[in-house]
């Protein structure tokens, strides 16, 4: 016990706390995404906005009161015993979050947005970092020692602002491209490591075409996303491929541009026949690996259905790239067509308004015909009240949903076979009138299927008990409701759906090649 009390009356006791502290406000930080989920729990909202500037000051605190001890400006005075001990109570609480956060973090599905939080807040950490380094440890060596150190730190600065100008990692395309239907022309989007401008190459009818990402002539380059649109009639059936110029900086009169690259040709494959095959995934969640699994037990298909949800949120433009853009690009394989429709999870976060135009979308809902088949893709948006806290007042999306209500009244097939496509099978989760509304615009236009995820289940509509799924079917029996699977039970499930003249056959399969569920319809 005698050895505890001197070790926390030592030198070393504030250096070390001091370090601890930096290190978890860093951490601290780096969460911040994840603040108001802890609000809400303790039921203080804006209290961690409060709480992290006075861990920031104990941090200052604790290092002018290192710095007196070292200095030998004081001793075993009362006020500095009390302050010292404040301080570590302070300290021990941003440990703590520090740690329990970090566990947390690294096990969940967030784990990947954190660290882009960690990487944005550089700035901020690099400060927390080497103010206290500099002013507490820097003394400490001898001359020539600290003559080095600092010579260290200004060449890895001047690094830095080098590297900044003229990035060092070679300039490559991340994804295979992805041919996303929008309902009027085929968007092809994919993805670069760095920001540039975007193209598709391609012949037709003897003409050679280069078409840019581009808005009113002018080339876009500030997006590591590019998304180029093409005439449906230019892509089906035919080869093309992709390519960027990477631009470190644009100016009013000029641009500084690097390296070229371009991909290899595509086959883009068109089934319009009677007979067609689709991919369904939803809910993947940035569980890209079990996702992969489930969806290579399902064998091949012709085009891709994509639900949404593949991320807890869209903070950064990081997180589309990789969960949206590079997940479509490797199970459509630049070949097959892609309809896109998106989950409420992809409607949080400070990039969740960019999505529509980085996938070269005109709305989240739209209609398109693939041979026979007729397609209506819905947007359920968030399933929560506009005022709920998660949202800080950022949403609107219920004057969205009964925009979108007063857009189906317009819908109209030439088609039979109808299909709906929409993350939440309820269409609206918030307004139950919206919901029934929307319900009936499927039953006029001739819906005879609607494809939905949302729930992490894989099952019917009608298959529970739940009373306001009966209460749907039996007002519209001739519809019927599929829960694709997604990320559930500890794995994923993926579903293929196989039209024809006849019927259509829904099945799914899970990441460990079991096979669970397999039923077929008339039309």
């Amino acid at each position: 016990m005698s050895r505890i009390k001197e070790f926390f009356k030592s030198q070393t006791y504030p250096v070390l706390l001091l370090a601890l502290t930096v290190i978890g406000l860093i951490v601290f930080y780096a969460g911040r995404m994840n603040w108001i989920f802890i609000e809400l729990t303790i039921g203080y909202e804006g209290i961690l906005h409060l709480i992290f500037p006075i861990l920031v000051l104990n941090a200052v605190l604790l290092c002018v009161l290192t710095l007196m001890r070292q200095k030998k400006l004081t001793g075993e005075e009362k006020w500095y015993s009390a302050l010292l001990a404040l301080s570590s109570i302070l300290s021990f609480f941003t440990i703590i979050f520090a740690v329990v956060y970090t566990v947390i973090a690294l096990t969940g599905e967030a784990k990947y947005a954190t660290l882009l939080y960690l990487k944005d807040s550089l700035l901020v950490t690099s400060v927390l970092v080497f103010v206290p380094f500099s002013v507490l440890f820097l003394p400490k060596f001898k001359q020539r020692t600290r003559k080095t150190i600092t010579a260290l730190l200004l060449a890895v600065t001047l690094l830095i602002g080098i590297f900044n100008i003229f990035p060092v990692i070679p300039y490559k395309i991340t994804s295979a491209p992805s041919v996303i239907d929008n309902g009027s022309e085929y968007s092809v989007v994919f993805s670069t490591n760095d920001y540039g401008t975007g193209y598709v190459e391609y012949n037709y009818k003897g003409k050679d075409y280069k078409v840019y990402d581009e808005m009113g002539g002018r080339l876009n380059s500030d997006s590591k996303i590019h998304s180029i649109s093409v005439p449906y009639e230019h892509l089906r059936n035919n080869t093309y491929s992709v390519g960027s110029t990477r631009v470190y900086e644009q100016y009013s009169y000029g641009s500084h541009r690097g390296k070229t690259v371009n991909s290899g040709e595509y086959l883009f494959k068109y089934n319009d026949s009677e007979n067609q095959t689709y991919l369904v995934v939803s809910d993947w969640h940035t569980e890209l690996s079990d996702a992969y699994e489930a969806i290579g037990n399902l064998g091949e298909y012709d085009s891709v259905i994509l639900l949404g949800d593949s991320t807890p949120g869209v903070d950064f433009e990081e997180e589309v790239v990789r969960n949206t853009v590079e997940f479509a690009g490797r199970v459509s394989r630049g070949a097959k067509p892609v309809i896109y429709a998106r989950g409420n999870h992809e409607t949080r976060g400070q990039y969740a308004g960019k999505i529509l135009d980085s996938l070269g979308l005109n709305e989240f809902y739209y209609t398109t015909d693939i041979g026979p088949y007729s397609f209506i893709v819905l947007d359920s948006g968030e399933d929560k009240e506009d005022s709920h806290p998660e949202y800080g007042e950022m949403n609107n999306y219920g004057q969205y949903r009964a925009d979108m209500m007063e857009w189906m009244k317009t819908v109209n097939f030439e088609n039979e076979k109808v299909i709906a496509i929409s993350h939440s099978w309820t269409l609206c989760d918030v307004e139950e009138e919206l919901s029934t509304a929307g319900w009936n615009e499927l039953d006029r236009i001739g819906t005879r299927l609607i494809l939905s995820g949302h729930y992490h289940e894989c099952r019917l509509l009608g298959s529970t008990e739940a009373e306001d799924e009966l209460s749907m079917l039996s007002n519209h029996p001739d519809i019927v409701g599929y829960i694709d699977g997604g990320k559930m039970n500890g794995g994923f499930v993926a579903s293929k759906m196989t039209l024809s003249p006849d019927g259509f056959t829904l099945e799914a399969y899970n990441n460990n090649g079991e096979k669970v569920f397999n039923e077929k319809f008339e039309w």
